[in-house]
């Protein structure tokens, strides 16, 4: 009988183990890469595009390390799957021995933007490239609209037996195409990349496939430059008006670290409270950097976490940072104000103030390649060719406005726009201090595990306020009964003298009538 109950169970239970899913997996590893560079082409049209590779590889949540090809040591690229090498400057080749013996044996997968693709490369793609000296190039790929390229001493791809192309390019006057990008095995080759311009979104479009990203994109309305001093009145009529419109939006606000008992903080507060309920996000803008850095001050974390549990005892759930580029590649600024943060808005840097430079950048679960609006308006007008969405999540960032004529124009360009905003809080957020925790999922935000209620009536703040609390007083009672003491005395001797005066006056009076 065991035996027949035993020729029962085991395969039920065997079945149970094939059938029971196994344990959640922590949360996977960023992809690391390693960026190689032969130059930052100062003053020349190639300028700026090692960080917008920067900015994109962040945007796919990559921890990028970026090192001058000449300070490559031998071994390095292994510790990395993906390598990208950028080589501005088309008259000088790389002579690091180490780097070149590297990359022949390199097992993971390589891109190469600009000149002088290596032997390998171009045995492999079985590639030959030209240099098109100047004019205008029309660029196409993916859905994007066509883009028109002002170029000069421009490399493109000759011809090419890859596996994989990428868009095309058209000359004038020729209607020769030719690709854009060309792929096959680890070999992938970008000849043109240049800031500002239509190959920006296109080299976008090629990272997407080389670093295997499937997750959907999407577009972010971001409001920032919100203060405790801007029109917190505007702010919610903003907040109002985007809410009548259906336009999610994120509103970056900056942090208060002082005096957050005033009343003008707690009509900041009650604003952002507004913001909150009326389908914006929230996320905590990074404080302004000093021209004077003090590297003895450390007191950033302490006040990121204060600012920040502030809030969620408000009810207020910051869903992530907002901050220049740069401050993902500095030690202490990402070990003191970025560490409460899975995701990030980063804005493009405006002036580097770094305190402690790091080469390797910190990589966010969740990060937003920012777009100012009025340059993507610009560079693709309402109605581009069925443009919804941009190849990586975007952050469409707008200055909050100064005025109600300022609110009016950007709503305008907004309902105008072809772009379809997505709500931020959709996707998957994580804030946590020491005694917080703040997460959202598929709209739901919750703190400390507690499902927020985002409605909320905004409340009045009176204005009166002690901003000068009262001095304690010692021995107030008795001053006060010697007080009333020497009144009384005071008023007794005056009737005393008064009435001897009157009595004084009398007997002279009587004296001299006499």
């Amino acid at each position: 009988m065991r035996n027949r109950v035993a020729m029962v169970v085991l395969p039920l239970f065997l079945c149970l183990l094939l059938l029971t899913p196994a344990p959640a997996q922590s949360a996977a590893a960023p992809l690391r890469v390693l960026l190689l560079f032969d130059s930052l082409a100062k003053g020349t049209v190639h300028e700026g595009n090692v960080d917008e590779l920067q900015k994109q590889l962040a945007a796919y949540s990559a921890q990028v390390t970026l090192v001058h090809l000449d300070q490559y040591v031998k071994g390095s690229m292994n510790n990395y799957s993906n390598v990208i090498t950028v080589i501005n400057a088309a008259d000088i080749n790389s002579d690091n021995h180490a780097y070149l013996e590297d990359l022949t044996d390199y097992k993971g997968q390589y891109l190469h933007i600009g000149y002088n693709p290596t032997a390998d490369m171009k045995l492999a793609l079985h590639l030959s490239v030209a240099v098109q000296p100047g004019g205008s190039v029309r660029l196409r790929i993916g859905g994007l609209p066509e883009a028109s390229l002002q170029v000069q001493d421009m490399p493109y791809i000759a011809a090419s037996q890859a596996d994989r192309s990428y868009g095309n390019l058209l000359f004038p006057g020729s209607s020769v195409q030719v690709p854009y990008a060309v792929s096959s095995g680890k070999y992938t080759y970008v000849p043109y990349l240049k800031q500002g311009d239509g190959s920006s979104l296109a080299m976008a479009c090629v990272l997407r496939e080389w670093l295997h990203i499937t997750d959907n994109p999407h577009s972010y309305l971001v409001l920032k430059e919100i203060y405790p001093v801007s029109d917190l009145g505007l702010l919610q009529q903003m907040a109002d008006r985007l809410y009548q419109n259906g336009i999610p939006f994120i509103a970056s606000v900056r942090p208060v670290f002082t005096n957050t008992d005033f009343p003008a903080m707690m009509r900041y507060l009650e604003a952002l409270k507004a913001v909150q309920a009326r389908n914006g996000s929230i996320v905590v803008n990074v404080p302004v950097v000093r021209p004077a850095i003090n590297r003895s001050d450390h007191s950033l974390q302490e006040k990121m976490s204060g600012f920040i549990n502030l809030l969620a005892e408000q009810g207020i759930a910051p869903l992530g940072v907002g901050a220049e580029r740069y401050w993902a590649s500095d030690k202490e600024y990402t070990q003191t104000g970025l560490l409460f943060f899975d995701s990030a808005v980063l804005f493009p840097n405006e002036e580097l103030r770094y305190m402690e430079q790091t080469n390797t950048s910190k990589a966010f679960t969740s990060s937003l390649y920012s777009v100012p609006l009025d340059d993507l308006i610009q560079q693709y007008p309402t109605g581009s060719s069925g443009l919804t969405d941009l190849p990586m999540n975007t952050a469409i960032v707008a200055d909050f406005p100064e005025d109600e004529a300022g609110m009016e124009k950007l709503l305008q360009k907004l309902e105008q726009s072809w772009i379809s905003f997505a709500d931020y809080k959709q996707e998957a957020h994580r804030v946590a201090t020491d005694t917080h925790i703040i997460t959202s999922s598929q709209g739901v935000i919750s703190i400390n595990g507690q499902e927020l209620n985002i409605d909320y009536s905004p409340k009045a703040v009176s204005a009166d306020f002690e901003y000068e609390h009262e001095q304690v007083k010692s021995f107030t009672r008795l001053f006060s009964v010697q007080n009333q003491f020497f009144i009384v005395a005071i008023i007794v001797s005056l009737v005393f003298f008064g009435g001897l005066l009157v009595i004084g006056y009398r007997m002279y009076r009587r004296k001299y009538m006499k």
